[in-house]
C-alpha cells in the first residue's frame, strides 16, 4: 500500500543550497526505493523551515532515512527538528 509522508523541518544552510543537494545528490537513492517527491518548499514565514511530501510504499521511507540520515544532515537539514505525518 502506498502511503504519504509529510514531514517539515528545519535547515541549517540557505534553502537553495539544500533544495539543490535535495534534488541531486539524494535523489538517485530515494529514486532506487520508489520514493517519489510530490511536493518540497520553503516556508514564506520561515527561510529556516522546509516541508517535504513523499510517497513510497508503506515502511520504505523510514528505512531510507534511518540508512542516510548521516547525508541527510550533512546536506543541511537538521532531523532533530522533523515532524513527519502519515497519510494514506
Amino acid at each position: 500500500m502506498l502511503e504519504t509522508t509529510v514531514c517539515t523541518f528545519d535547515v541549517n544552510v540557505p534553502y537553495v543550497e539544500w533544495v539543490k543537494k535535495f534534488d541531486i545528490y539524494e535523489a538517485p537513492a530515494r529514486s532506487a526505493k520508489g520514493i517519489k517527491v510530490i511536493f518540497r518548499g520553503v516556508s514564506k514565514d520561515n527561510p529556516e523551515k522546509a516541508i517535504v511530501v513523499v510517497q513510497a510504499l508503506e515502511g520504505v521511507l523510514g528505512k531510507h532515512i534511518q540508512e542516510n540520515i548521516e547525508i541527510f544532515e550533512k546536506n543541511g537539514a537538521v532531523m532533530s527538528t522533523a515532524e513527519p505525518s502519515l497519510w494514506s
